[in-house]
């Protein structure tokens, strides 16, 4: 009977997926430390909003300041065998899940740039 149990509880604490998790964790607001290789000075600010959906998958907004304008672009996005993907005005951008915790994550792209993501 304890064998069931404890089998039981395992497969419920072990049943949520890599991608659920990590999709958990992205859910919220986002400002880029460092977008794509490049630090934003000061008037410049990359904001992104991650609204999950489903088991890895949700949309939201990516919000570029730069001084003088400020543009807000729809996105979809998925997340798979660590990897990140985001369709931004029909542009596929594809990043790596370098690291990930609670607060901050970093993100590797197709051309070896690095992003990292501060939560707000």
């Amino acid at each position: 009977m304890r064998i069931l149990f404890f089998s039981i509880v395992l497969i419920i604490l072990t049943s949520c997926s890599k991608e659920q998790r990590t999709n958990r964790k992205l859910d919220g607001e986002w400002n880029a430390t460092v977008f794509m290789g490049y630090t934003p000075n000061s008037d410049e600010s990359y904001t992104f909003t991650f609204n999950k959906d489903k088991d890895g998958e949700g949309t939201g907004t990516v919000k570029e300041v730069d001084g003088f304008y400020t543009d807000v672009y729809g996105m979809q996005y998925f997340i798979k065998n660590d990897r990140l993907t985001m369709i931004i005005d029909q542009d596929a951008l594809v990043f790596t899940i370098s690291s990930m915790t609670n607060r901050k994550i970093t993100l590797i792209d197709t051309y070896d740039e690095t992003t990292i993501l501060e939560k707000k």
